[in-house]
């Protein structure tokens, strides 16, 4: 019978688990009489050790009685040491010491004779003359103890040698039978699935048309199960991504909430730092999942785009406040805006995922861009069919990129280079998931750039017009007010199985003068729509007992329910979800984390009242770039030394203060090209910078250092780290004294 590649696999993984075995058991009997042989060996330093001992007594016990002193002691002493060497003779003579060093009965013997001396001596029986007879035998015993030690001391250096003799050879047979088990696995594995990868190529006609493929059989089958396991793996992924989105947007939901909520509060100018750096933290990790979620959709060809009417001329007008805020630390980048002059361009399409489009443009321009300008530019062209199309651009001074990189640029998981992601960070997926939604859309996302003078993104597209009365408002830079008076008329019912959830949403309630109910189930909330008349119903999907979808479901089929609007809540954001919720009954779908806005919003198209919207100022926090280098450093010395902040932002203050002259000197002595000077100083600030969490600026005053070794001068690098160290310094001095 023919043995299948996983039973060749499985056999040989076998042989390989026997020899290990075998050499680990080998290995362990081998040791135990290491260990044995060691026993013994302290065995004979104990023996050798009590026979000097009671040398010293028997000659003690001579010097008492030339004195007529009392002997008793001294006596007593000599027969305790004697039953010691006896027992310890008694464990020499056991098996496993027998077994090891037969030669031990030898001194068994002697020690007999030496014993039968030393006892008359010490009873004072012909003392002369035993004590010559018990000198000869302690010579012969200690002679004997020497040759047995070194016989034992070749015997464990044996033992070990041949352990390592033996592991070598089991390893170099468990080396082959691995070459042998790569081997089966290449040629049962990996070239049945390179010949798979051949006969998938032979679908295409035009290859097939010039080979001969006569000895391809089932070529249908492997393609169905091939299509069929991509299905089901691609099914499992998206249920994990679904999964996960749930899992971190739920806590994201109470953090982002509360922080809004938070930052109504009075703040002193250090906590609302602080308060900003958590919010832009948040709402990055809770770009990161949305650009991961979105990543997936596109490649198991689920991202779809909505159909609604929205003011467009709107949507780039926040748009242009966006940019304007990430702009407020760069004094030296102006923004240029370009926009249709219409006061407004009702279209239909999906005005999320262009502002995701153009949002990650801006963001870009304004990441890689520190001096010059950033022109955001659309222009709107009506066509005959009632529809318009749109060329947008954006255009920036920046770093720009070279023709090399602009070919992987849309490719996932893919920047300019790894420097540039370092400095910049960022997932990879932004430039990817923009074209493929600018793709959908129906167009073509471009670039066009030359490193050191700028880049060039733009798309263009086409949407029909919408009806003015029909359009969806959209949040933005606007803050939300809902007039208290009418909202006091209505009631709510809050259903969230999340205590964070369900007190973010009793707050937002309460601040706005809303009555409402809680519930923590399904069929809690089940059970309260029976007994009162509710106008609005916040509904969370996953809940225990009973979740939402079922809940929605019993409320529908109540007598008068179709008057209580349902607005569903939940963390996983794909459009199955959204589906499932809405034909289990709910009016509208909320994704979370939701923003404070956001859901007033919802709440004024659910009970029919007129929100007014007011101009502000979003709560935006870019970190500089010598800001995100502190706060890393801040983290670095958190973990690696276990003490405070407080204790690390005096240690760094400290740092700085002492390091600003020596800088300034560094300077100096670079430019006067005084080596033996500058060497000193970049050793020493090599090992300061590695151990506050600067290792980027450790490297290179190590480069620094070795191109001096060489009687070279960097000026240019020991200017940029001098200039670079200082911006940190500045920055680490100013946290110190913010509050």
């Amino acid at each position: 019978m023919k043995l299948r590649t996983a039973h060749k696999i499985l056999l040989l993984a076998l042989a390989i688990l026997l020899v290990s075995t075998v050499m680990l058991v080998h290995d362990a009997f081998t040791l135990r009489k290491c260990v044995v042989l060691s026993g013994l060996q302290n065995v004979f330093n104990q023996v050798a050790s009590d026979m000097e001992l009671q040398h010293v007594y028997l000659m003690e016990l001579g010097n008492v009685r030339a004195a007529h002193g009392d002997e008793t002691e001294l006596k007593t002493q000599i027969e305790e040491s004697s039953a010691r060497i006896d027992a310890e003779f008694n464990r020499i003579s056991e098996k496993e010491y027998v077994a090891v060093l037969p030669g031990v009965f030898s001194l068994s013997d002697l020690w007999s004779s030496l014993k039968e001396h030393r006892v008359r001596v010490a009873s004072g029986y012909d003392v002369l003359k035993n004590s010559g007879l018990a000198n000869a035998a302690y010579i012969a015993f200690r002679q004997e103890l020497k040759a047995r030690q070194e016989e034992l001391s070749k015997l464990h250096s044996g033992y070990i040698v041949t352990t390592f003799k033996n592991t070598v050879k089991y390893s170099a047979v468990m080396f082959v039978l691995l070459i042998v088990l790569c081997w089966v696995y290449w040629k049962g594995t990996v070239k049945p699935l390179k010949r798979i990868e051949a006969l998938l190529a032979l679908l295409n006609p035009k290859a097939t048309a010039s080979r001969d493929i006569s000895d391809v059989k089932d070529i249908e089958g492997d393609i169905k199960r091939l299509n069929l396991q991509n299905q089901e793996n691609t099914d499992a992924k998206d249920s994990f991504f679904a999964g996960m989105s749930h899992e971190i947007r739920t806590p994201l939901n109470g953090i982002i909430g509360f922080l809004g909520s938070l930052a109504e509060t009075n703040l002193n100018p250090q906590q609302m730092q602080y308060l900003n750096v958590i919010d832009s933290s948040a709402k990055s990790l809770l770009h990161i999942i949305d650009e991961i979620l979105d990543f997936s959709k596109i490649n198991s060809k689920k991202l779809e785009l909505e159909n609604v009417a929205f003011d467009l001329k709107a949507l780039l007008e926040d748009r242009v406040a966006f940019a304007s805020q990430l702009l407020r630390n760069k004094k030296n980048v102006k923004l240029v805006a370009l926009l249709p002059e219409e006061h407004s361009i009702i279209i239909r399409s999906d005005p999320t995922r262009i502002r995701q489009v153009i949002d990650n443009l801006l963001s870009n321009a304004v990441k890689f861009t520190e001096q010059g300008e950033i022109t955001f530019q659309v222009n709107a062209m009506p066509n005959d069919d009632n529809c318009v199309a749109f060329d947008v651009s954006v255009a920036d001074t920046g770093i720009g990129i070279s023709v090399q990189e602009q070919e992987r640029l849309f490719k996932p998981y893919s920047q300019a280079n790894k420097s540039t992601t370092r400095r910049y960070g960022g997932t990879g997926l932004g430039l990817a998931i923009s074209s493929s939604i600018v793709h959908l859309l129906g167009g073509e996302l471009a670039v066009s750039s030359r490193p050191g003078e700028g880049t060039t993104f733009s798309f263009s597209f086409s949407a029909p017009r919408g009806k003015q009365e029909e359009q969806l408002h959209l949040s933005g830079n606007f803050q939300i007010i809902l007039p208290t008076a009418e909202l006091r008329k209505k009631y709510a019912l809050l259903v969230d199985d999340t205590p964070t959830n369900l007190f973010l949403l009793e707050t937002i309630c309460q601040s706005i003068g809303l009555p409402y109910r809680t519930a923590q189930n399904g069929l809690e909330a089940v059970k309260f729509c029976q007994q009162d008349k509710f106008d609005l119903i916040f509904m969370d999907i996953q809940m225990p007992v009973m979740d939402g979808y079922a809940a929605m479901k019993s409320i529908r089929a109540l007598p008068d329910s179709g008057t209580v609007h349902i607005i569903a809540l939940t963390a996983s954001a794909y459009q199955e979800d959204v589906e499932h919720a809405l034909a289990s009954g709910a009016n509208s779908f909320i994704p979370k984390p939701f923003e404070r806005d956001q859901l007033l919003l919802c709440i004024a198209d659910a009970l029919a009242i007129e929100p007014q919207r007011k101009l502000c100022q979003p709560l935006v926090f870019e970190e500089t770039s010598e800001e995100t280098t502190v706060r890393e450093m801040h983290e670095y010395m958190r973990e690696r030394y276990r003490i405070s902040l407080g204790e690390i932002k005096m240690i760094l203050a400290q740092t700085a203060s002492d390091w600003r002259p020596i800088l300034d000197s560094l300077g100096v002595f670079a430019r006067k090209g005084q080596l033996e000077e500058v060497k000193p100083i970049l050793h020493k600030l090599k090992g300061q910078l590695s151990s506050i969490g600067l290792p980027e600026l450790a490297e290179l005053s190590a480069t620094i250092m070795e191109e001096s070794n060489e009687g070279a001068m960097p000026l240019d690098k020991i200017q940029t780290l001098i200039d670079t160290l200082s911006a940190i310094f500045k920055t680490l001095e100013k946290q110190v004294t913010v509050g």
